[in-house]
């Protein structure tokens, strides 16, 4: 049973964090957690309006991201901001079969200690079709997830990839370096993995990555040299921003 003090908070954090226009919900750091999930899943007449849902840092587990997934009132649901929180491997695998996500187009995943099985229950996924932002940072994916997304069509929209220390090396950056479903991506995010220069030659060879404008590889093990193939790399005539260091 939901404590009525908990709901109570959860009523007043909505008349203060809601958009004039019902359209966007931003309760970062406001120590919604599980039970307050389950408190704003039940509250009428807001949810059907929301397009920008911010639940970054607020203590939120698998169990209470559950309420969320199993909701079917996020009708208009564009972005979710989930970092900062544990969700973890159970969290990830019951947002993948939330019925909202065939709307969204930013999703954001970073620092929930998410692993093999959950990142692969996300890409796995048919539903991401209109997703544009991806945002795995500061979770071990690991190569196997890369590897995945790298092949499925169902993240042709993809504009930018967050990657930053998720547990990649060559393996997967070989593979995504082939990806023609990733073809439309302009942000790539690559820093905080063993990459070494390995990864620079198989990325300058692209031919299909040849949309990305920023690239982002700083704290990989990449020498001078990786670094003037990645410069001088045909494939990355669009680059504007690349951080090595």
């Amino acid at each position: 049973m939901v404590d009525t003090s908990k709901q109570t908070y959860i009523n007043k954090l909505i008349k203060e964090c809601l958009s004039e226009d019902g359209e966007a919900l931003e309760l970062k750091g406001k120590f919604v957690g599980d039970e307050g999930l389950e408190c704003l899943v039940k509250v009428e007449g807001i949810l059907e309006e929301i397009e920008n849902l911010d639940l970054t840092k607020n203590f939120i587990t698998h169990k209470g991201m559950r309420h969320i997934a199993e909701c079917t009132r996020f009708k208009k649901l564009k972005r979710l901001y989930l970092g900062d929180n544990t969700i973890a491997d159970k969290g990830a695998i019951a947002l993948s079969k939330a019925p909202f996500l065939e709307n969204l187009a930013h999703l954001d995943l970073k620092f929930n200690d998410i692993g093999s099985s959950g990142g692969m229950a996300i890409i796995k996924s048919r539903q991401f079709k209109k997703l544009q932002v991806l945002i795995f940072q500061e979770n071990n994916i690991g190569n196997d997830v890369v590897i995945q997304l790298a092949k499925s069509a169902t993240f042709a929209n993809l504009r930018k990839l967050n990657l930053y220390r998720t547990d990649i090396n060559v393996k997967g950056i070989k593979v995504l370096a082939k990806s023609k479903s990733l073809s439309r991506v302009k942000h790539l995010n690559l820093a905080r993995n063993y990459l070494f220069d390995e990864s620079a030659k198989a990325l300058a060879k692209t031919e299909t990555l040849t949309s990305v404008e920023i690239l982002l590889m700083y704290d990989t093990g990449i020498s001078d040299e990786g670094v003037r193939i990645l410069i001088e790399a045909k494939a990355f005539q669009n680059l504007k921003t690349l951080r090595v260091t």
